[in-house]
């Protein structure tokens, strides 16, 4: 099976073909979204806050920024900051990929009009550039593929879930990478998923995160209950969060665990990992396309529009009425697992059909719309 992308010069492949318009800081984004707005082929990645972050927090900041422009799918970069030395902790982290960069800084260029100008400029420059690129047939060990649900409800783990394992368990055969995310996700079943690890020690990496953050949660005197399950689980019949994980889980399919991750950090090896990632969508799709996800599966029950605004999103749906009610904003319907019987193998296979051709171009509904966002997790204050 294969697919048909853009090679990048680190020898990653693209699924799109985008130039990315990237924010350093909070403060350049009305630059960065009048540069998309003005020049057809970009998108604008923005992002709060940056100036005035600290350790941990700005790092995280820094990497994921650079991440999200290193993702295969775009094709080049054009960086807009305030000031040179904080769009160079930027774009240093950038250049190693080899894609195209150019940085505009908007005090050394005298003001945002001459800054959108000159950024304008570059944009339009490399979006012709791109547009000479082709693509070429590709295999699944090129893929990497984010899988994630929100607004989950009890077809979730019934049908769309499962559905999307399977195409997991399929990148995983083929050489690919698979990277299902959100710690919380796993509390109360983090010990089933640990037993799929390769080795003691990516178990207990595993363990760690998960436990770890739970600890920490609670030590903040907060209580998971009403949390998660979210209201909207609820509604949609999840009754408690051991249920609403193992769920969850089922989108990795069964492939053994070989990996564990940071927010935003890439997976070096084939096979499937863990990423640590707050469970809300946008921080969650943001960290898995600033890892290299060029594609993320997301699993809806009740209904949640949003994708990624540099990884390509495909929603997927076991909930017939969510697929006839909220039809604008579901690309697949896997209902026929609970309506007629279809086995789970059939349905995930015509899921991986259906990936396949996102993933030569076939636009998602969240493309089509514009439904995309990006926000960076944050875990401290700003200076």
């Amino acid at each position: 099976m294969n697919f048909l992308g853009y090679e990048r010069p680190d020898g990653q492949v693209g699924l799109r073909n985008y130039v990315g318009v990237v924010s350093v800081m909070d403060n350049c984004n009305s630059v960065t979204r009048a540069v998309a707005a003005a020049v057809q082929g970009t998108v604008p990645v923005t992002t709060l806050f940056v100036r005035g972050q600290l350790g941990r927090d700005l790092e995280i900041a820094y990497d994921t920024l650079a991440g999200l422009a290193r993702n295969p799918n775009l094709a080049g970069i054009v960086l807009i900051g305030l000031e040179p030395v904080t769009s160079e902790e930027v774009a240093q982290r950038i250049r190693p990929c080899g894609k195209p960069l150019e940085v505009v800084n908007i005090q050394l260029v005298g003001g945002t009009i001459e800054a959108t100008a000159r950024a304008t400029r570059h944009a339009a420059r490399m979006v012709r550039e791109a547009s000479r690129q082709r693509r070429t047939s590709q295999p699944l060990s090129k893929l990497t593929v984010g899988v994630e649900c929100g607004g989950s409800d009890t077809t979730s783990g019934l049908a769309s879930n499962p559905s999307i394992g399977v195409v997991a368990d399929h990148i995983v055969e083929g050489g690919g990478k698979v990277v299902i995310s959100e710690t919380s996700e796993f509390f109360g079943a983090e010990h089933v998923f640990a037993e799929r690890a390769v080795s003691e020690e990516v178990g207990r990496q595993f363990l760690d995160s998960v436990l770890g953050f739970e600890k920490e949660v609670m030590a903040r005197g907060l209580d998971l209950r009403g949390a998660n399950p979210s209201k909207d689980n609820i509604r949609g019949g999840l009754t408690t969060i051991e249920e609403k994980a193992l769920g969850a889980m089922a989108k990795a399919g069964t492939s053994p665990l070989v990996g564990v991750l940071d927010y935003g950090r890439a997976p070096r090896e084939p096979g499937l990992h863990f990423m640590a990632t707050p469970a809300p969508a946008v921080e969650s799709l943001t960290g898995l396309a600033a890892g290299g996800c060029q594609l993320i599966l997301f699993s809806t029950g009740v209904g949640n529009p949003i994708g990624s605004m540099v990884a390509t999103t495909v929603k997927v749906s076991g909930n017939r009425n969510t697929v006839a009610n909220f039809s604008d904003n579901i690309d697949f319907d896997v209902s026929p697992v609970i309506e007629s019987g279809e086995p789970l193998r059939e349905a995930g296979d015509r899921l991986l059909g259906f990936a396949l051709e996102v993933a030569s171009g076939a636009l998602t509904t969240s493309e089509v719309l514009n439904v995309r966002e990006t926000a960076i997790s944050r875990f401290e204050p700003s200076m």
